[in-house]
């Protein structure tokens, strides 16, 4: 009898200073539960994240952290408002250092991740930054499956009515009359 592989948690807390000098790799989810800003940000996470974390120092000798991250959110759809499920895929490429100098100076191709002195580092915070940072500004169904898909202007205009008369050239008419009749009782 076999049974399924047990899937491995990516852990919360690392020595993000050993694991690199270690090359460590960490492949694995995080729970939906272990994600509450990502879970605030959309209307439900529809399973748990899965994800790829390597550790290294690159060929300049920089302590790197990378991330293939990948999960299902649902968003809402701007145009009818329902929920719309949507492949959340991000990618994590940071720089590793301990102090405000050591972040100033790294080149400007790098994005720093700023640990204390320990080099203990929330990994679930960082992944959770780059989740929330790859979700889509606007949302929404493809136009066919959206019910909301004929409610909605894509942009032509329609015919433009016929010109209506302005409600004040009665008065401007008005007003051309009582002069003719001035005129009129002036001439007399």
């Amino acid at each position: 009898m076999s049974t399924a592989p047990k899937t491995s948690i990516i852990p919360r807390e690392v020595d993000a200073l050993k694991a690199c000098t270690q090359g460590a790799t960490y492949e694995g989810v995080i729970m939906p539960e272990d994600l509450p800003r990502l879970a605030a940000a959309v209307v439900s996470i529809q399973r748990e994240m899965t994800g790829k974390v390597r550790f290294f120092r690159d060929e300049s000798n920089y302590r790197m952290v990378t991330a293939e991250l990948h999960t299902v959110v649902s968003v809402q759809c701007q145009r009818c408002l329902s929920a719309l499920d949507y492949q959340l895929r991000a990618e994590m490429d940071l720089a590793i250092v301990v102090s405000e100098g050591q972040l100033e100076s790294l080149p400007k191709e790098f994005e720093g991740w700023l640990l204390d002195e320990s080099g203990s580092a929330d990994l679930y915070e960082a992944i959770e930054e780059e989740l929330l940072l790859a979700l889509p500004i606007v949302s929404y169904h493809d136009q066919a499956d959206c019910s909301a898909s004929g409610q909605y202007s894509t942009g032509d205009f329609e015919e433009p009515l016929a010109e209506k008369k302005n409600p004040f050239a009665v008065l401007g008419d008005l007003k051309l009359a009582g002069k003719a009749d001035s005129t009129d009782k002036e001439s007399e």
